[in-house]
């Protein structure tokens, strides 16, 4: 996630990431570089989701729940592992 975050710093999408108190990760995007263009077609958006869970891989969850398009002010993902989160679903 790290390395995700550098490289998407480096992208100019003011990325960061941090751990939360129930062992997941929150991973910032606090600037959109392609904004406009994906105004016009959210296939980008998607694409990016995509993306992002074929490079973190098939042992996490990678769901958006903050997203600029929608009104909120950046793009936000939580990442938590599969095995993470079985073990929080099945207990609840």
């Amino acid at each position: 996630v790290a390395a995700l975050a550098k490289i998407r710093r480096d992208e100019g999408y003011m990325a960061e990431w941090r751990q939360v108190r129930d062992g997941t990760i929150e991973f910032l995007q606090n600037h959109c570089a392609i904004d406009s263009a994906a105004r016009f077609s959210s296939k980008l958006c998607g694409g990016e989701l995509s993306l992002f869970r074929a490079v973190l891989g098939d042992g996490v969850s990678v769901e958006r729940f903050e997203y600029l398009h929608s009104g909120d002010r950046r793009c936000a993902y939580r990442i938590s592992s599969l095995k993470f989160t079985t073990t929080t679903s099945s207990s609840a």
